[in-house]
């Protein structure tokens, strides 16, 4: 098995406490995975727990992962999963992992464990937290982008020993496994001053409490980006507000359908480098139907792929049969918003000006809080229209492939 020897070592230290923070692409969690997988062959009936916000987040992150891990080094003999009761069992020692959301009652106050991870623990609350450690003997490891100060800076932090814990900051320089092209990638975000100290240098994001740090209003004007050399990619039929277009590749519509109270929303999503690029094409309320396809047919390539919101199937099946034939509904489900915003918060998001309904939601877009005041890592549902809509494109899912998905 190749390690990032740096980190592993920091994960291998024997301490009580392992909190990584760290940017994107840093390795954090890989290595984690690394150093259970291996605890698990070398310890005899050791008990892991793996802990996140929402069970389908686990398995569209560390239960890949450690799958990716395990068929990588050809272990697969040894180890068996149940997927019914989400563990994996290393079948020479009797060591076993269990997979489980923090959310969960009868987990937080279940059986004791040796071994506690927590993925992205500022996602779940501090009492969460408590429960969950109590019942952990041996350590307790933790990782986290750094958004915003929260339980572990305030509170964790300020309790433990030196002695008993070990804080690190990674970023993607420690990730000795990245290509020259994705590190290129990343340090193409270096303008965006709030995304760079997140995930590029791993530190603590401000301001508090606001979901999207990592976005900008970016002008494009005679249908050429104003950056030199950009690749400008015209919309395929008309060119939306303003007569400008998008440089890069269209990955799709997305559309929020909405009605009396909330509007419909509809943006176009462009990638170029790495970066989003993002224009408003549609934010109206008491919209009807045949409103919306004579509003948008010069505007938008109707044959393009176009996510819209699963809760209106009727309205789908008439949009589509009346002739916009790119038309399918986004992936739903407990999870869909959690997810579809760690991917777009791992990229840099460029609006355009006259976008200036969704530059609004993005201003005011706020993580919800407990009664504690703690962040919780979801959002509160406020103004999240035109959101839902840029959302349902990144979370496509062919195009999770791209570098950041």
């Amino acid at each position: 098995m190749k390690f990032n020897e740096h980190i592993f070592s920091l994960n291998a230290s024997g301490k009580r406490y392992v909190i990584q923070q760290g940017g994107t692409r840093s390795g954090k969690t890989h290595s984690i995975l690394q150093f259970l997988l291996l605890y698990m062959i070398t310890h005899q009936g050791i008990r892991i727990s793996i802990a996140g916000q929402s069970l389908p987040h686990l398995k569209k992150g560390v239960m890949q992962d450690i799958r990716d891990i395990i068929c990588k080094e050809g272990w697969q003999e040894f180890f068996k999963e149940n997927k019914t009761n989400h563990t994996l069992i290393y079948i020479p020692s009797g060591s076993y992992i269990e997979f489980f959301s923090a959310s969960s009652a009868t987990k937080l106050r279940g059986p004791k464990r040796d071994i506690l991870f927590i993925n992205e623990c500022n996602t779940i609350s501090w009492e969460a937290f408590r429960q969950l450690d109590v019942r952990t003997t041996l350590y307790t490891l933790l990782d986290f982008n750094p958004l915003s100060r929260f339980w572990v800076h305030k509170k964790l932090i300020p309790i433990l020993k030196e002695t008993e814990h070990v804080f690190f900051k990674s970023t993607y320089k420690d990730n000795i496994f990245l290509s020259s092209a994705e590190i290129a990638n990343i340090e193409r975000q270096r303008a965006n001053a709030n995304w760079w100290k997140v995930f590029g240098e791993g530190e603590t994001g401000n301001p508090e409490g606001r979901v999207f740090v990592n976005w900008e209003v970016a002008k494009v004007e005679n249908e050429v980006e104003i950056r030199k050399g950009a690749n400008v990619t015209p919309s395929p039929l008309g060119e939306g507000r303003n007569g400008a277009t998008l440089p890069g590749t269209l990955l799709g519509y997305g559309i929020d359908f909405g009605f009396s109270h909330s509007p419909t929303a509809v943006v176009q999503v462009n990638e170029y480098e790495g970066q989003l690029w993002v224009k408003e094409h549609f934010y109206k309320t008491s919209t009807h139907n045949d409103e919306l396809f004579n509003a948008l047919i010069s505007r938008i390539d109707f044959s393009a792929t176009a996510l819209a919101d699963p809760s209106a199937p009727q309205t789908i099946d008439f949009l589509s049969k009346k002739g916009w034939k790119g038309l399918k509904p986004a992936k739903g489900g407990h999870d869909s918003v959690e997810f579809g915003l760690n991917l777009l918060l791992e990229r840099h998001i460029n609006v355009t000006a006259e976008s200036i309904h969704l530059i609004a939601e993005l201003e005011d877009y706020e993580w919800d809080t407990n009664k504690e005041g703690e962040f919780t890592g979801h959002p509160k549902k406020a103004n999240d229209h035109a959101i839902d809509a840029l959302r349902y494109v990144i979370s496509y899912p062919q195009k999770r492939k791209l570098v950041f998905a």
